[in-house]
């Protein structure tokens, strides 16, 4: 038999285009926006994820406007002087060039900086620009590891500086994510900013078969295992095929037992990476990672309470506070990746069979002095005596924590008092049951003319809440019996936990109960009550105010449920696509009660309701920029929906100025739906400009528009931000029925939460 080379090595970045799979689509947007002039270009990724890869693919795949291409590794001067970076960057450009840099000696960072911005514009002849891209890969390591605390300062001044005063300049940037995520500097603003994942199923399983495919005969169910334990990673799905081809090729078959024969050797086998990552972890995290890489939660996830539990089976005096931290510092590392606010996995899976190879928890918590590092937390840092209560110290809105199960229930009995009182509201629901309208299909909807009301006086901003530590469940969403039969026929409000664990119910009418959205204090959750053509919004008390460590509406009777729910509209019209305002007293809307879908926004407690916009052009899905000072929506100005924004209205439904409204989307197709991250620098929207409705992610401006879900043949609806900002969540119908999904922001790492061939679940939105 012909001796062949094996095709896969992890040891490099990809050399041959061919074997960089997954990142077509990443490349052509690169290229795109450089030839539309953009100029400073940042991609960041976890290690080895396959960036340096990326530079090297794009210096060859270039638009034939840039002229020249410099692709300058930075990793060589990790420690060195900036100024010797400085130097050895422009004896590369003026390589470039064709000409000679002789270094002098003793220079500072200005003068080499100095010398450097000439031998770039030496590229150009006078009068003319010529444009050149510079490549740096890993730039954050012109900073790392030195001593001058300014470092990093002082290399984006310069970045900065060189994008000012050489006109022909283009960055390209790569660096390492957490890196990135704690940078501020004005240079960024300005910058195209590309995080770099995981591959997709599809992708990954490319990688595994076709470089081998002429020899190696591949069993599906072995591909899936081998992108499942390198958790589609292109560096670990290299290394577990370099493997794989050494024992496979001359056989010609390639099966299960294959992959747990070569697994059993790689976890033998030294993995420096891996050693890394524990030799760069403190003794705690150390005992949350071997914990966790025991428990194996569900779907691969494993909330904090969990990795507590466990720990305290060896020691039930182990004390929460430092897990909490630990867990958060092995997230702001890459080690571990957030999946919404309470639940972990592991960046990469075959990490966790290391781990529990290599290490035992009884000897990894010997030693550690729990006492000393159990320091008093602030009020704002502790936990609640509710087993399974949201901790999120990564938070970005300040938390009022009530301790205590007294002072809770003092609350309860508050809150309640109000709604007998008589402060609050009740209407009943009206039996009625009907299809549900998607966004899609908005035309069909006939709207009902009624005469516009009079708007009610403004009344003052109540105080903000004080907010209550909440509980799991994390998601709200709406579900029904497939085919509207059954027990469930009709949409129902339900909860659940992160990990798509532990639903129950919430709503027991005959309506079609739609569109569930968690307020921002976690206290309510709004609703859109459908009777008949007539849809009416409801507040209602979030599940942890409804009782304690679970829900106890499911042992409530359907008259007794309906008392806890106030109708804020109450209008013949009917009132669609809600979204709470970032102080939880406003709920912005769309109405037909005009004859077309205008904005309005109504107080939370039903006491006041104010019309936004009223030109008669059509707009659906209002939502509110997490400052306040923005309001993005779906609007109908020619012949599909767009996504435009517009200063938003204040806390008196004042201040929205329509007329000064920008279109963000122009492409054929309608873009629905908008939601701002929680930072407010990126919005997500669903989108049928590729023929299927996807999940598409743009920057707050309209720029940088892409498909994230990358689906075809499916239907991806209803994005939602998870409260770090790192996942989306979605419902589609890409497993045969409605189920709801989590992904990764840039699409990777796609999770079916719901999985429920009898049940349609739809409409999902995170706990903030």
């Amino acid at each position: 038999m012909r001796e062949f080379a094996n095709p896969y090595d992890p040891t490099r970045p990809v050399q041959d285009r061919a074997m960089l799979y997954g990142r077509d689509d990443t490349l052509l947007w690169i290229g795109q926006q450089l030839a539309a002039g953009r100029r400073l270009f940042i991609v960041y990724g976890a290690d080895l994820i396959g960036k340096s890869s990326l530079a090297l693919a794009l210096r060859s795949e270039l638009p034939t406007e840039i002229q020249h291409c410099v692709l300058f590794e930075c990793k060589p001067y990790q420690g060195c002087m900036i100024s010797e970076a400085w130097n050895e960057l422009a004896k590369a450009v003026a390589s470039q060039a064709g000409g000679q840099y002789v270094p002098l000696p003793n220079q500072t960072d200005e003068d080499s900086l100095e010398r450097l911005r000439a031998q770039l514009c030496s590229l150009s002849a006078p009068g003319e620009v010529r444009p050149v891209l510079l490549i740096l890969d890993d730039v954050h390591l012109l900073w790392a590891g030195q001593q001058d605390e300014t470092a990093r300062l002082r290399v984006l001044e310069a970045l900065s500086s060189l994008l000012g005063t050489v006109p022909s300049l283009r960055l390209f940037l790569t660096m390492s994510e957490p890196t990135f995520e704690c940078l501020s500097y004005p240079l960024l603003h300005s910058a195209e900013v590309l995080h770099l994942g995981p591959l997709s199923n599809e992708d990954a399983q490319q990688l595994v078969t076709r470089p081998a495919q002429i020899l190696i005969r591949f069993d599906p169910g072995a591909v899936r295992r081998i992108a499942d334990l390198a958790s589609n990673h292109p560096y670990y799905l290299q290394r577990f095929c370099y493997a794989l081809f050494e024992r496979c090729a001359r056989d010609g078959n390639l099966n299960q037992s294959d992959v747990d024969a070569v697994l059993e050797e790689m976890l033998h086998q030294p993995e420096q990476h891996f050693k890394a990552i524990w030799e760069q972890s403190g003794a705690v995290e150390r005992a949350v990672l071997v914990a966790m890489s025991r428990i194996k939660g569900t779907h691969g996830l494993t909330t904090h309470q969990e990795v507590i539990t466990h720990l305290q089976r060896f020691d039930s005096e182990i004390p929460a506070q430092p897990i909490l931290k630990a867990l958060d510092q092995l997230a702001a590392r890459g080690v571990l990746m957030r999946m919404g606010a309470v639940s972990y996995r592991f960046r990469v899976k075959l990490f966790s069979y290391w781990l529990e190879r290599h290490f035992t928890l009884e000897r990894v918590l010997d030693g550690i002095d729990w006492e000393s590092l159990n320091v008093p937390m602030t009020v704002a840092e502790t936990p609640s005596e509710q087993p399974d209560d949201e901790i999120s110290p990564r938070s970005t809105i300040g938390h009022w924590i009530i301790a205590g199960l007294g002072t809770t229930a003092l609350l309860g009995l508050l809150l309640w008092g109000l709604i007998f009182a008589g402060i609050w509201q009740v209407d009943l629901f009206e039996s009625s049951s009907t299809p549900t309208v998607s966004p899609l299909l908005v035309d069909a909807v006939s709207p009902v003319a009624t005469p516009t009301p009079t708007p009610i006086p403004p009344t003052p901003t109540p105080t903000s809440p004080i907010i209550i530590t909440r509980t799991m469940p994390s998601i709200v969403f709406r579900a029904r019996n497939v085919g509207g039969v059954g027990d469930l026929p009709n949409w129902q409000i339900f909860v659940m936990n992160v990990d798509g664990s532990e639903r129950q119910r919430l709503t027991f009418t005959n309506n079609e109960d739609i569109t569930p959205i968690w307020s921002p204090d976690g206290r309510w959750v709004a609703y859109v009550s459908k009777r008949g053509e007539n849809r009416e919004i409801m507040v209602m008390p979030a599940p942890d105010v409804l009782g304690t460590a679970g829900i106890e509406a499911n042992r409530l009777s359907p008259e007794q449920y309906e008392t806890r729910a106030i109708n804020i509209t109450r209008h013949p019209s009917n009132d669609w696509t809600i979204a709470w305002s970032p102080d939880s007293t406003q709920i912005a809307f769309s109405s037909n009660r005009a004859g077309y879908w205008q904005v309005f926004v109504a107080r939370a407690d039903g006491t006041a309701t104010y019309p936004i916009t009223s030109d008669g052009v059509n707009r659906l899905s209002p939502v509110w920029s997490p400052d306040y000072k923005a309001m993005a929506y779906s609007a109908k100005r020619e012949n599909n929906w767009d996504i435009y924004v517009m200063p938003a209205p204040g806390s008196d439904g004042q201040g929205a100025k329509p007329e000064q409204e920008r279109r963000l989307t122009s492409a054929e197709g309608n873009d629905l739906s908008p939601v701002y991250s929680p930072d407010g620098r990126r919005i997500a929207f669903e989108s049928n400009r590729d023929g299927n409705t996807e999940i598409y992610v743009m920057n707050a401006d309209g720029s940088n528009q892409r498909n994230v879900s990358n689906f075809p043949g499916a239907a991806d609806h209803g994005p939602v931000w998870s409260p770090d900002g790192r996942q989306i969540m979605f419902y589609s119908n890409r497993a045969g029925n409605w189920d709801i999904f989590v992904m990764s922001v840039d699409g990777q790492n796609v999770v079916n939460l719901t999985n429920t061939p009898d049940v349609d679940e739809q409409e999902p939105f995170w706990r903030p």
